[in-house]
């Protein structure tokens, strides 16, 4: 069995598709003129600030790279949230991207190559309610209310050695940013971060019992869509007789 590729068609849709960056302004929601460009627009630029220091008062230097150490705080800026080894593959690509031409590796990234990187590796369809609902589901219990739960103490242990490892500080940082106990920023823009009391905070803030919804609203800050009416059988059996009565009665 043999393929052919029809290569008409195939200029036609690179030629459809635009030419540089165009093609890939195109998947970004709204466009090169929509608010999510200028959004990513403002947080490539404000990267450049935090690499430079955000107190300094020298004379700021506007370029049009950013480090790549900064790369991954604008992705998870945007929305997407690799792991961190997607991060480090991402990391390498870039790094590796010049390396059989001239020998070294690339330490900075402009806006249109990284978008390019955003596009290419972000999932297709978000980070969505549902799937997290199916992971409580999974890995947690029916409470009384019939919605899916998992105790604080299971969440917190699940969180720290499932998937990617957590250190006690890491989780305890992450958590008390999420809550928003943290200065904006955290580590990235205040250098340090210091844990004292943060075990108070995740027992105070987070209920003993966390359910699918609670943590996507609440700690995520994602939206929760509104539960729908489970639709009902239009007739019962009774009714249906009836109708059908009605309906001999007026013919």
């Amino acid at each position: 069995m043999k393929w052919d590729v029809n290569l008409n068609a195939l200029d036609a849709a690179v030629f459809l598709g635009g030419k540089d960056l165009i093609p890939f302004y195109n998947l970004l929601e709204g466009g090169r003129d929509g608010a999510f460009f200028k959004e990513l627009e403002d947080y490539f630029y404000y990267a450049q600030l935090v690499h430079q220091g955000i107190d300094t008062m020298e004379p700021r230097k506007v370029s049009t790279h950013i480090p790549l150490e900064q790369l991954p705080f604008v992705i998870r800026a945007m929305g997407f949230y690799p792991s961190e080894d997607q991060i480090e593959d991402m990391l390498n690509e870039v790094k590796f991207s010049e390396f059989l031409d001239t020998g070294k590796q690339v330490s900075k990234i402009n806006l249109g190559d990284f978008i390019k990187l955003y596009v290419n590796h972000r999932p297709a369809f978000g980070l969505a309610s549902k799937e997290i609902q199916q992971a409580f589901e999974i890995l947690g219990y029916e409470n009384q209310d019939q919605e899916a739960a998992i105790s604080r103490d299971d969440l917190l242990l699940l969180l720290q050695h499932k998937g990617e490892h957590f250190s006690e500080e890491e989780l305890a940082e992450y958590l008390t940013t999420l809550l928003g106990f943290n200065p904006e920023g955290g580590r990235v823009e205040a250098g340090s971060y210091d844990p004292t009391g943060s075990e108070d905070i995740i027992e105070e803030e987070i209920p003993e019992e966390v359910t699918a919804a609670y943590f996507t609203k609440e700690v995520l800050a994602l939206p929760v869509p509104e539960p729908t009416e489970v639709a009902t059988e239009t007739q019962t059996s009774d009714e249906a007789t009836n109708s059908s009565l009605l309906s001999l009665k007026t013919s």
